[in-house]
């Protein structure tokens, strides 16, 4: 759907990493993607319209772009339903299942920094 430029991949972490953590934050970067992982985490399959009435603030274009991105790098599946009107749903794919317990733990770390900033 949408193609990556080889300054993208490399924004994102992808192009010759050094370190493991900045290719996973490269992975995970965007203003959006914690939200929708840490959603679809919690919720399980999830139609694009019930992310967006979710996370507030998103436009539809960002989060169908950062959707692409995460289906690209394998953590999320697109599945079509072959409806009319268009059905698609987005799910944790099996290896996006691995971020499970980062996600988790980037949750409980965001919970007490909110807490310790008040």
């Amino acid at each position: 759907m949408f193609e990556h430029s080889s300054s993208d991949q490399e924004m994102r972490g992808l192009a010759e990493p050094q370190c493991p953590v900045d290719t996973a934050m490269g992975v995970l970067s965007g203003r959006w993607k914690g939200s929708i992982l840490w959603r679809l985490h919690e919720n399980g399959a999830m139609r694009p319209g019930e992310l967006r009435r979710e996370i507030s603030g998103v436009s539809e274009a960002v989060l169908l772009r950062q959707l692409a991105e995460l289906v690209d790098d394998g953590l999320v599946v697109r599945t079509d339903h072959g409806t009319w009107p268009l059905h698609v749903s987005y799910e944790i794919s099996e290896y996006g299942a691995t971020a499970g317990p980062l996600v988790e733990q980037l949750c409980a770390w965001g919970r007490a920094h909110q807490a310790r900033i008040g």
